[in-house]
């Protein structure tokens, strides 16, 4: 092996080199400082051998600069370059090694005494946990550990509403009686009942409402002449924030916890208070937005959560967090705003509904007004919605580019004219057509008459064509990632995270949402574990796309921060080569799995030879 030793202070401190290269930052500065008092430099010319096959490595290698080529006979298997490590296995376990080593250009090296390595592996078990992940290669490892070493979990946003439900649900039937579920109640010591049909909550009955039907003396009456309904509802896997948030806006004090659209328990406003900080400054923005009296309280309010949501993503709170914090937020500025130009005597003649990552709770800085509006007759008219469109645009809401808006009277119709268009759409799968789809399968009642729009998934359920799914399934395939077999191509130019990324995600799932008709459900991440529920898609598929939607997301959210902290553009656009080992890894495995979702949809629905 042709190499010479250079002294390892004619560079730059290999303490300082490795303290920021991921898993060797996980190191407390005394282990950290074994490593490095073993450490030697080596320089390859371009074309040497570093580490022959089936030869026992005495170095674990780290490539300080150049690249290096892994070799099984004439094949190249895998690049090393600057940051990352080879012989591992060989150092560890004392084996000969798998592959040839050989530099592809002028390389140095780091030389890590294999025993020093060891002892370090065996005895700090983050840093084992990311080498062991390495060799083995499993991406959700990868993803995890990421995301773990990102994440200093803000309590308000990390704490989830399942980890509060405290008992299992308490229910009751519509027609049993008002003296039966009193009965219910003190048998299982509660202060609520939930009326289920099917499992699904219809309306909800507490101590206070028992009293007051008690007093009229109907106790032989049935519950659901005197429930509450219909009965507002929170996803158990929302954060605890977004309860709170909920019980704000609507003045109650239970919640009612479903787990996709069934009862899993109920909170009140005393639990989610004994989880949250009342001083938390997020809290305090939030019943700002409830009480503001003007414009300008609204607006300051607004602006000012989104940089407090900005700081937060900064300091490692994910995607799933925030985002379900923003929707919140985003909800309740809207709703306020409606509420100011709609008078409550009119809103069962209408819903207002969001649509597009809106729709899908996915929206985080760069929101902007994707919405549209299903009317009775009697229903707002044009004027009112641009008014709100306007009013929505004076607070820091951007009116959408595209248009998608309710203010748009081509997105303000009619229940019926509504169904037509999803029917013709389906009918007449062309280019536009298909865009629209896209959009406005993303559909989530934000305040009005939520019944329209179920009867309006109905409908669209029933207007489903294979020829249409199999134009979606196109689409969705598309943007193909730009991986190869030895990676991420052109790491030294922009590539469009969400193109590549992230829409390819959400769109193929959707496609098998609408093939399988479960379009009540809108997120994707809560797609896709309806999916895996229903047999439809793999654990393992699953549990990868989650994994890739989950780390994509939150990379795109700490540059957007950074963008928007810096005062630059929020944009879609990543350089890889600026991103930090770890984070290149997993945006490596990440868009395999994209690459793989993208071919296995084309095949599932037969557009895998094109149209």
């Amino acid at each position: 092996m042709a190499f010479f030793f250079v002294e390892a202070t004619a560079m730059i401190p290999p303490k300082e080199f490795l303290r920021k290269i991921k898993p060797f930052s996980f190191l407390p500065e005394e282990q950290l400082a074994a490593l490095t008092g073993s450490l030697d430099v080596a320089m390859y010319a371009a074309g040497k051998v570093v580490c022959a096959k089936d030869e026992v490595s005495p170095s674990v290698f780290l490539v300080f600069s150049g690249l290096v080529g892994l070799y099984d006979g004439d094949e190249l298997v895998d690049l090393v370059s600057k940051g990352e490590i080879f012989g591992l296995l060989s150092a560890i376990h004392h084996s000969p090694s798998y592959y040839e080593a050989r530099a592809l250009e002028d390389t140095i090296c780091y030389l890590i005494d294999a025993e020093a390595f060891e002892k370090v592996y065996r005895s700090h078990s983050a840093f084992a946990s990311f080498f062991t992940t390495f060799i083995e290669r499993r991406f959700r490892s990868f993803a995890q550990l990421a995301r773990e070493q990102e994440s200093l979990r803000d309590g308000a946003t990390a704490v989830l509403v399942e980890t509060v439900v405290s008992k299992s649900p308490v229910t009751c039937a519509p027609d049993q009686s008002v003296g039966e579920a009193v009965g219910i109640m003190d048998a299982h010591g509660v202060g609520s009942v939930v009326v289920t049909e099917g499992g699904r909550p219809l309306g909800i009955l507490t101590n206070r409402d028992m009293r007051r039907v008690l007093l009229q003396g109907n106790r032989n009456s049935a519950v659901k002449d005197f429930m509450s309904a219909p009965v507002i509802t929170v996803d158990r896997r929302a954060s605890v924030l977004e309860a709170y948030t909920t019980l704000l806006r609507t003045g109650i004090d239970h919640l009612v916890v479903t787990d996709q659209d069934r009862v899993h328990g109920v909170i009140t406003s005393k639990d989610v208070l004994a989880q949250l900080e009342p001083s938390s400054s997020i809290l305090a923005l939030y019943r700002k937005i409830l009480k503001a009296v003007d414009l300008e309280e609204l607006k300051s309010a607004f602006h000012a959560i989104r940089v407090a949501v900005s700081e937060m993503a900064l300091k490692g709170s994910h995607f799933d967090q925030l985002s379900r914090m923003i929707t919140s937020v985003y909800d309740t500025v809207v709703v306020r705003v409606i509420q100011r130009h709609i008078p409550q005597k009119d809103v069962q003649d209408f819903v207002w509904v969001h649509v597009g990552s809106s729709g899908r709770k996915e929206q985080i800085f760069t929101t902007d007004q994707d919405s549209a509006i299903i009317c009775a007759a009697a229903g707002p008219c044009v004027n009112v919605t641009e008014d709100i469109t306007r009013t929505l645009e004076q607070i820091g809401i951007p009116r959408c580019p595209a248009d998608y808006m309710a203010s748009n009277p081509r997105w303000h119709l009619s229940l019926d004219a509504w169904k037509e268009h999803f029917r013709r759409w389906f009918a007449e799968p062309i280019p536009d057509h298909v865009r629209y789809l896209t959009v406005f399968l993303d559909l989530r009642a934000v305040y009005g008459n939520g019944e329209m729009l179920a009867q309006l998934i109905e409908a669209i359920q029933e207007s489903v064509t294979n020829q249409a799914v199999r134009f979606l399934a196109y689409d969705a395939a598309l943007h193909e990632p730009p991986i190869g077999i030895f990676g991420i191509k052109h790491r030294d130019r922009d590539m469009d995270i969400k193109r590549y990324g992230l829409y390819p995600i959400a769109n193929g799932v959707r496609v098998m949402i609408v093939a399988n008709r479960m379009l009540r459900i809108t997120n994707t991440r809560e797609r896709i574990e309806a999916l895996r529920d229903a047999g439809v898609m793999g654990k393992e598929t699953a549990g990868d796309l989650l994994e890739a939607y989950a780390f994509l997301q939150d990379l795109r959210l700490r540059h957007q921060a950074r963008a928007k902290k810096h005062g630059s553009p929020e944009t879609n656009l990543i350089r890889p080569e600026h991103l930090d080992k770890m984070d290149l890894l997993v945006l490596k495995e990440s868009l395999k799995v994209v690459a793989s979702f993208q071919k296995n949809l084309k095949a599932l629905y037969g557009v895998d030879r094109g149209l």
